[in-house]
């Protein structure tokens, strides 16, 4: 959808759509990465041991921070889009 969204603003030059079509693969992303996230934890959960418990746990600091900040950056830019609305 990103590709055929950047596609499609690219051939009609509207760079305002860029924005809509960064957000739009922000939302995807952030969901795909809660999804992998979610699927360690169950991988996880089958036959724990220390060390898959410790790279767990790197792996949920890693994507809770990249999360983190992929939302900041879609609610940032969902606030300076309604102010130049």
């Amino acid at each position: 959808m990103a590709v055929y969204g950047f596609g499609s603003a690219l051939v009609l030059q509207q760079p305002e759509n860029y924005v809509e079509v960064r957000l739009t693969l922000a939302r995807y992303l952030a969901l795909a990465i809660e999804f992998e996230l979610a699927a360690d934890i169950l991988s996880t959960a089958i036959a724990p041991s220390w060390d898959q418990i410790g790279k767990l746990g790197a792996i949920v600091v890693i994507r809770t921070g990249l999360n983190y900040f992929l939302m900041r950056e879609m609610k940032e830019e969902r606030m300076k889009d309604a102010a130049e609305s």
